[in-house]
């Protein structure tokens, strides 16, 4: 049983992944961030559920694996989480992606065409509108589920633990 409460996180994310790709592309309707949400919620009860199986340790230890275990699942869950949005919304990956398809290359003004911050900032306001993250009242925008806020804070706090920074653009020394 000791292996087998080792593997417990791997066990979740498999799980988290797989759950993922399946409602993506069967049952949510190619909603990204939706088939993210649940296939993490999906990951997350597997494990618990392992936890319960494997559970032979004196209850102290067990509620430590336990949160050992949840620590390690939401570490991957998260590179997941960032991989998958790296290659859907990063603009450097965009662009070296349009950059490789086209054999002709590309101008500056061509990828300044298609980058135009108008459009970038319309795109962003329209996904963040259409995942409820935020709302439109009398021509003003407003923090709609929580939940990404949430999750903002958090990274943010995470940054400013690990890096000494809010964000990459603050000016500290190093």
């Amino acid at each position: 049983m000791d292996y087998f409460n080792i593997l417990i996180p791997v066990i979740g994310i498999f799980s988290n992944v797989t759950a993922q790709i399946f409602l993506y592309k069967y049952l949510l309707g190619k909603k990204l961030l939706k088939s993210e949400y649940f296939g993490f919620l999906c990951g997350s009860i597997v494990l618990i559920l392992c936890e319960i199986l494997a559970y032979q340790a004196p209850e102290a230890d067990w509620l430590f694996l336990i949160f050992v275990n949840l620590i390690i699942y939401f570490c991957l869950s998260y590179c997941y989480f960032n991989f998958i949005n790296m290659g859907e919304t990063a603009r450097r990956i965009r662009l070296l992606r349009e950059l490789g398809e086209a054999p002709a290359g590309l101008t500056k003004g061509d990828i300044l065409k298609r980058y135009n911050a108008q459009e970038i900032i319309n795109i962003r306001i329209n996904r963040l509108m259409n995942n409820s993250q935020i709302v439109l009242r009398n021509g003003r925008y407003y923090v709609g589920s929580p939940v990404m806020l949430f999750i903002s804070k958090a990274i943010v706090l995470m940054k400013l633990v690990v890096l000494g920074k809010k964000s990459e653009f603050d000016r500290h020394h190093e």
